[in-house]
């Protein structure tokens, strides 16, 4: 069973690598297709949101379509809230920088989105960092995710030696980086929510893809 302190150095190499990308995030995969823009709509985030590693703003600019209140948007690299900043003009929208393993939020959100993040978050931080969600959620609070699946494997390069499920990275120009890498099946990510006191529904989406939904206490569908 990796340790905390094996996860935490693996932590920093992830958040060095998403700074030394960041201008270079456009062009991921993580762009909405139309069946996880679906998704969203279905969700209809509403009143005041919280956006967890925020990027570039691609998700941001598919939240602000709905009709909220204010959007706070976290991230951990500054270069990616400078482009943020940049990309997204919104007057609803704040911005904060935290390390999301490190954070805790001392405000409300009537819902918590992240897009293509928790694949990200190491075993040994998964109970944390959803104790972080719930403590960010008013009282019927919602939350919605997508991400990579378990079918994206075959289009990374893991690290078979890796304390941490991690995968090697490239940047543009060949640097290597390395990233926390998870590739989560649909109902046992939904399994693991529920050992934890969440009701989700987590679906497949595409070829690589899965969208998922999170309340506590009461069923999501």
């Amino acid at each position: 069973m990796p340790t905390q302190h094996a996860a935490d150095r693996f932590i920093a190499r992830q958040i060095a690598y998403y700074r030394a990308r960041a201008t270079e995030f456009d062009l991921s995969h993580h762009q909405p297709t139309p069946e996880l823009r679906a998704a969203l709509d279905e969700f209809a985030p509403r009143g005041e949101v919280l956006e967890l590693a925020c990027g570039t703003g691609i998700w941001t600019a598919e939240i602000l379509r709905h009709p909220l209140d204010t959007l706070t948007c976290i991230d951990a690299a500054p270069e990616m809230l400078e482009i943020h900043a940049a990309n997204i003009s919104d007057p609803r929208v704040r911005r904060e920088r935290h390390d999301l393993f490190g954070w805790e939020s001392d405000e409300r959100y009537d819902a918590v989105i992240f897009a293509f993040w928790l694949s990200h978050v190491p075993p040994v931080r998964f109970p944390e960092f959803w104790g972080a969600v719930e403590n960010a959620l008013r009282p019927g609070g919602r939350v919605f995710f997508v991400d990579d699946d378990h079918r994206a494997e075959v289009t990374e390069e893991p690290i078979p030696e890796a304390e941490v499920p991690a995968v090697l990275r490239r940047l543009d120009d060949g640097t290597p980086h390395v990233a926390i890498k998870l590739f989560h099946d649909p109902q046992s990510l939904a399994d693991d929510l529920g050992a934890l006191g969440w009701a989700a529904t987590v679906r497949s989406a595409g070829s690589r893809f899965l969208w998922g939904t999170a309340t506590r206490g009461t069923a999501t569908d």
